[in-house]
């Protein structure tokens, strides 16, 4: 449910969505209409589905509270393992037909006036029995896309199955197998942030899918529950009206520009994460780049009490405990916010917020 955060001197619209989820379509259990009810009773402002290799144009629209945008996960079936999945968003024609190539994918998706981010860029190998290969990004030379998907659930949980017995005990107790974004991703947005903008999200990879372990069968990792856990949460200067066209163009401007932060709701919810910077008279949030004027104030405040970490360019340059973390520097770079909180018995990622780029003058 939308809600209002102030940032400094300004306040905006805090839309919580869940991104990255299919449907029968391609490899999905529930249809459209079944996931905006079903996030619509989690609260959810807004969701996109991202159906592998399959455009179905029209389906954009509202549905109870919730509003439902449709984009395609694209990769080439051909390649062996299927790795560099690209998440294609704001656009209305399929480009699948480009998937041999992904720079190619970029390009079309970027010529219809949308953006792409690189899907779980990172996997880990999985146990034999779990029978789901690695998928990781494998083209970083290609150009133009919009960001990263820093936290994908399902790669997390799905390497976390390193026995059945494991398997078991996860299948109905998922919050013990979750801790955070991976290490890698992690640095490889560092290493990208320090030669251009570069945004992040949190998806879900939502399937809805049934697992048979012996004798045991379950919906392992169910579209209401996964709607709970890693979502992405964007600010917006307007609130969502019910009109399609603008509320759609909201949402994808924030997603594209970085304008929000993702995080692990099943750790506390992550509404009312505030981040900032003031140079001079200049403010900046999210997403945002602040010019530099002698020294730079940077702001962080969460709802609950965390292990906060500030970074600069990839190296941590502050840390406390609680709820509020403020520094000050004379110095530009990428800065972002890592927060770290105890769930399910130990300390698990928590927020992590896009960066405000500060740039010497």
């Amino acid at each position: 449910m939308a809600y209002r955060v102030r940032m400094g001197q300004r306040v905006f619209s805090g839309l919580r969505g869940n991104l990255h989820m299919h449907t029968p379509l391609s490899d999905g259990t529930l249809d459209h209409e079944e996931l905006a009810r079903l996030a619509t009773e989690a609260g959810l402002d807004f969701i996109v589905v991202t159906d592998h290799n399959v455009y179905q144009p029209g389906l954009d629209r509202w549905i109870g509270n919730t509003l439902l945008l449709v984009g395609e996960e694209v990769h080439d079936t051909g390649r062996q393992p299927q790795s560099s999945h690209l998440l294609c968003f704001d656009i209305y024609q399929d480009v699948a037909e480009q998937a041999a190539s992904p720079q190619a994918v970029i390009d079309a998706v970027v010529a219809q006036g949308g953006f792409a981010f690189l899907a779980h860029p990172y996997e880990h190998d999985t146990a034999d029995f779990v029978s789901e290969p690695n998928i990781s990004w494998r083209d970083w030379d290609v150009e133009g896309y919009a960001g990263l998907e820093l936290w994908n659930y399902m790669s997390e949980f799905k390497a976390t199955l390193k026995s059945k017995a494991q398997a078991l005990l996860y299948a109905y107790t998922p919050a013990l197998a979750i801790s955070g974004p991976y290490p890698e991703a992690l640095g490889k947005w560092d290493e990208l942030l320090r030669a251009r903008p570069m945004a992040a999200l949190g998806g879900s990879d939502a399937h809805g899918r049934v697992y048979r372990l012996g004798p045991f069968s379950r919906i392992v990792l169910p579209y209401e529950y996964l709607f709970r856990c890693v979502n992405t949460h964007l600010l917006s200067d307007e609130p969502l009206t019910g009109d399609l066209e603008h509320d759609k163009r909201l949402v994808y401007g924030a997603l594209r520009a970085g304008r929000g932060f993702l995080g692990y709701e099943q750790a506390g919810a992550i509404a009312g994460f505030a981040f900032w910077a003031r140079s001079g008279p200049a403010e900046a949030t999210l997403g945002e780049t602040l010019p530099l004027q002698d020294r730079v104030e940077v702001r962080a405040t969460v709802p609950r009490p965390a292990r906060l970490r500030l970074l600069r360019d990839g190296e941590v340059v502050a840390q406390s405990r609680g709820r509020q973390l403020v520094v000050v520097s004379s110095r530009p770079g990428a800065y972002r916010l890592e927060a770290y909180r105890r769930c399910a018995g130990r300390e698990r990622g928590w927020i992590f917020g896009n960066p405000i780029y500060v740039r010497a003058r």
